[in-house]
């Protein structure tokens, strides 16, 4: 009798200690949980800064109307370069970010990205030079690489399952918000008339540029007042508590996979692995797909304004188009959350190209037509935001998460190489071809739908597997 009373405290004991285990787990489980939810509030306001920056694209067309009060040769064109050199100089310094965060920190390297680019904002604000300019959007486009990718890289960290549904959100939310930044921005600080920029007026020129000078400092003042919400809500995610209390195979892996969690820690074996993926054909096909890829995606977003101007589509209409384009995006966003955890990327990839290639072919002589010309920035808009929600869990899957910044970087680099190769070749037609526009725009759409049957020839082949650095 006594033997079997022991028994069942035994037994009562270790139940009691399993229920308390068990409880100390969901307890700890959750708390890592709201850490995650923290942290993807901290990359929702970090994305929303440099959303900010990229409307600023909207006003392109009123800081040349001032520039050629000291330049009478300069022509819309020459605004085609502001941004895809901001591009360009972010896909090729994006690995950087990476490289800091590993030496001071990402809060530290946060503050850094935001000081270059108040920093550029605060010289532009005296800059009388177009060419000047150009230099400042690539300073701004090094101060948006060096940040841009550690919030993202945090938060899918503690969701290792939901990786594109993670990156939809982060990309929902400030794109929504904008759409609404957008209009405040041109309505009520850059152009309160709703005036053409294309009035020859000094006068009209001058005052262009003071509300410009003024949005400068608006968004001198938001990028401070973002990085300060970021830093205070920045959760750096523990791989350990991953490990114990973390979502999915892959944390498993992860924790059975000894050599893999010994190789986290090791920074010449992370080298080494960078190398071995870079140097490798699959990394080059990713890269030469993207290239290919993005043609259409450049000659519209750069050239959409200029277009719509010399075609005398209506300067409010404009505006809405530019807000539609943001919305259109952030459903394309939800949509694609949804969808491009569930679906191989070579899928989604596939569609996405059948629609860039359908749009370049079909609306290339349709720019005059006023319902048409927004059907081809609403695709634009649906495939960019939906590609840019799928590649990145894509890389983060197949090159592991401690080597995503940096390989990912050199990878996505080819978008922005695209994006000022595409900018020069459209700038070249149209100032020295001696016809007409018109025959200028339709020959860039269809060049990009032929790029676009090469990407999709690359892109069949890619898989979701993850890359192999032992063999």
């Amino acid at each position: 009798m006594e033997e079997e009373k022991s028994k069942e405290l035994l037994n009562e004991e270790k139940f009691e200690e399993e229920e308390m285990s068990d409880k100390s787990f969901k307890e700890k489980r959750k708390a890592y949980i709201i850490k995650g939810l923290i942290s993807l509030f901290s990359c929702i306001v970090h994305t929303l800064g440099y959303f900010s920056v990229w409307t600023l694209g909207n006003s392109v067309v009123y800081l040349i109307s001032f520039r050629r009060k000291f330049n009478q040769n300069l022509t819309f064109s020459y605004g085609y370069f502001l941004f895809p050199i901001m591009n360009f100089s972010l896909s090729l310094s994006s690995p950087i970010g990476g490289v800091l965060e590993d030496k001071i920190g990402g809060k530290k390297t946060i503050i850094l990205s935001t000081l270059i680019l108040c920093t550029s904002f605060s010289i532009m604000y005296f800059s009388r030079n177009i060419f000047f300019d150009y230099i400042l959007m690539s300073l701004n486009g090094i101060g948006i690489a060096v940040g841009i990718n550690i919030t993202r890289k945090n938060v899918c960290s503690f969701f290792m399952n939901s990786q594109a549904l993670i990156c939809g959100i982060i990309s929902l939310v400030p794109g929504f918000l904008s759409a609404f930044i957008n209009i405040f921005n041109e309505k009520y600080i850059l152009n309160p008339l709703s005036e053409s920029p294309t009035i020859e007026n000094l006068y009209y020129e001058e005052k262009i540029f003071l509300n410009f000078q003024k949005l400068l400092l608006f968004e001198i003042g938001f990028l401070i007042v973002i990085c300060i919400i970021t830093l205070a809500t920045y959760i750096p995610n523990n791989p350990k508590e991953t490990i114990k209390y973390g979502f999915g195979e892959k944390v498993n892996e992860n924790k059975n996979n000894k050599k893999e969690k010994e190789d986290k820690t090791n920074e010449i074996s992370k080298q080494l692995k960078i190398k071995k993926a870079i140097y490798n054909i699959r990394a080059v096909k990713l890269f030469l797909m993207i290239f290919l890829f993005f043609p259409t995606i450049n000659f519209v977003n750069n050239t959409w304004r200029p277009i719509g101007i010399y075609y005398k589509i209506n300067t409010y209409y404009l505006q809405l188009v530019g807000s539609f384009y943001s919305i259109i995006g952030c459903v394309s966003s939800v949509i694609f959350a949804l969808v491009g955890d569930r679906i191989q990327f070579r899928i989604l990839f596939v569609i996405f190209v059948v629609l860039l290639t359908f749009s370049s072919f079909t609306f290339s002589n349709t720019f005059n037509n006023d319902i048409l010309f927004v059907c081809e920035i609403m695709i634009i808009s649906f495939v960019l935001n939906g590609f840019n929600i799928i590649i990145d869990p894509h890389m983060m899957k197949v090159y592991g998460m401690e080597n995503y910044i940096e390989i990912g970087g050199v990878i996505r680099s080819s978008a922005g190489i695209c994006e000022i190769a595409s900018v020069i070749f459209a700038f070249y037609l149209e100032n020295n071809y001696s016809g007409s526009k018109d025959y200028v725009y339709n020959f860039m759409y269809i060049f990009s739908g032929c790029t676009g049957i090469i990407s999709l020839l690359l892109g069949i082949f890619e898989t979701d597997e993850k890359f192999n650095y032992y063999n």
